[in-house]
């Protein structure tokens, strides 16, 4: 594990993210607390122990990983995890939910260079392999009909090489497709069922390309809607793309764009590198690595920022959010509930 811990550390350092595999061994969920009299979105410990890449929530429960291979559910509000997979590969990187499946990416190999795509019930079972032998997953979406992904790209000494790409596949596992290649290590992309839109990074020396992209759903002409500096993390909202450039001396901003493209307004400079981003009703909810790793909101026309959670007490960049609060897990690998 220690070998695996390292090259994660390669891999993901261009972005500074965290992956869960700083603990020795692998972990499984442990008990839950004791049950607390509180009310509904009170801050609360879920669950301890879970060491989790990624959460998802719908209206019932809580989606998760533990510090390996399984995927579990739990009630939003606490209760007994249950088990719904535990796949063949070594790693889960990230989550993403429909309203019946669970799907995730997958590190594979020792050399953590290809993975897969998986699907199981929400209600757990056979885990569906749907895609194999995909170069550095990192990121995934879903639509009605397919699911999307980005590869990083091809590791090499002192970066990587700019052969990063979007693949989608339909989500019976037939009619892989690739939307996009030669990327400069692409991070993010979301959907919309019409359009997808992902970032390039140009954090590769390989070339200059660097900023927000977008392709039809089914393919096409990829448009540059930015050009440098380079963009890190892209949500969805209405007939807006959210989006957070990374620019390492003036810092990273964050910005909003009809989804058909023209003038980016600015919501917030002065961040380090937001790579995850999420609107819920008019707010944007956005992780920052700042000099104390934070998940924090602004409204969606700018203003002031609020903190969510800080004090560095974060595991990973990623987290869910409903109506209730936020849900992340801490530097202990406990999964927390906060209100938002």
């Amino acid at each position: 594990m220690c070998n695996v811990k390292n090259r994660l550390a390669l891999l993901f350092f261009a972005v500074l993210l965290a992956v869960p595999m700083a603990q020795a061994q692998r972990r499984r969920p442990s008990a839950p607390p004791p049950p607390q009299q509180e009310s509904a979105c009170a801050l609360k410990t879920l669950l301890i122990g879970t060491y989790s890449a990624d959460q998802e929530v719908d209206d019932t429960y809580v989606y998760f990983t533990d510090s390996a291979n399984g995927i579990f559910r739990m009630p939003k509000n606490g209760g007994d995890p249950q088990t719904l997979a535990i796949l063949p590969d070594n790693f889960i990187t990230v989550l993403a939910i429909d309203d019946t499946t669970v799907y995730a990416l997958t590190i594979g190999d020792d050399n953590l260079t290809l993975g897969s795509c998986w699907s199981v019930a929400k209600t757990g079972g056979t885990p569906k392999q749907l895609a194999a032998t995909i170069l550095t997953p990192f990121e995934l979406a879903v639509d009605a009909n397919y699911v999307y992904w980005v590869s990083i790209g091809t590791p090499t000494d002192d970066g990587f090489l700019a052969d990063g790409k979007v693949e989608r596949i339909r989500k019976d596992g037939t009619g892989r497709t690739t939307l996009a290649s030669n990327l400069n290590v692409p991070v993010m992309v979301a959907t919309d069922g019409t359009t997808v839109f992902f970032t390039e990074t140009g954090l590769s020396p390989a070339n200059t390309s660097a900023g927000l992209r977008s392709v039809p759903a089914n393919g096409g002409t990829i448009r540059t809607l930015t050009t440098r500096p380079g963009v890190v993390g892209v949500t969805l909202s209405g007939n807006d793309v959210y989006f957070a450039n990374l620019d390492f001396n003036t810092g990273g901003e964050l910005l909003r764009m009809p989804k058909s493209g023209g003038t980016a307004t600015s919501l917030a400079k002065g961040l380090d590198v937001v790579t995850h981003l999420v609107v819920l009703g008019d707010r944007l909810y956005y992780f920052n690595s700042d000099d104390v790793w934070s998940i924090e909101s602004i409204p969606l026309a700018g203003g002031p920022r609020h903190q969510i959670v800080g004090n560095a007490d974060l595991l990973v960049e990623e987290f869910a959010i409903d109506d209730c609060g936020v849900y992340y897990v801490n530097g202990q690998g406990s999964l927390i509930r906060t209100p938002r």
